[in-house]
């Protein structure tokens, strides 16, 4: 193979790279925002859980809320996986909203160690590209201009001969 083609490649690879690095950048992101999510809820329903606390506001949505005083053992649904939903007591809906946190944070540990180690490969690559680079600029450095090598060997030429058009007359060659 020769060192353009294996320069090529290995920018290919690089790209290839850095393309997935984005991508585990995002998974990343939006698990994290998942997490903030479920940590939010979790603390409300441990307001909930508390019984010093005599009302509390339940939006609706378009900027209402709906007060209710002291919730007599309240329900909580909860999507239990797959989309089914069950209704589960508070402390239930804690414990499987936490449980969720680590799941989450487990995989956001997971997705953070192999991005770190595909951009170690992409600096790896990106240096090796950069060195491979410089020694084949400098082996074309190295070989003599083609302008010197035809000085240098002696060739025949031939007069250029004057091109007419199909009616005989002189080109803008001329």
């Amino acid at each position: 193979m020769s060192d353009a083609a294996e320069l090529q490649r290995l920018a290919r690879l690089v790209e290839m790279y850095r393309q997935q690095l984005t991508a585990l950048g995002e998974q990343i992101e939006r698990l994290s925002q998942a997490s903030v999510e479920h940590q939010d809820v979790i603390q409300a329903l441990e307001s909930l859980d508390d019984e010093s606390s005599p009302k509390i506001m339940i939006p609706l949505g378009s900027g209402t809320q709906l007060v209710v005083d002291q919730l007599n053992n309240p329900g909580v649904v909860v999507d239990i996986g797959s989309g089914i939903q069950a209704e589960k007591k508070v402390s239930e809906a804690i414990e499987i909203l936490k449980k969720r946190v680590a799941d989450i944070d487990e995989l956001i540990s997971t997705l953070q160690s192999e991005f770190n180690d595909t951009e170690l490969k992409v600096k790896d690559l990106a240096s090796k590209f950069t060195n491979d680079a410089d020694a084949l600029q400098a082996k074309e450095n190295e070989q003599p201009p083609k302008e010197e090598i035809e000085e240098s060997t002696p060739v025949k030429t031939t007069p250029k001969r004057r091109r007419r058009s199909a009616s005989g007359e002189l080109t803008l060659d001329d």
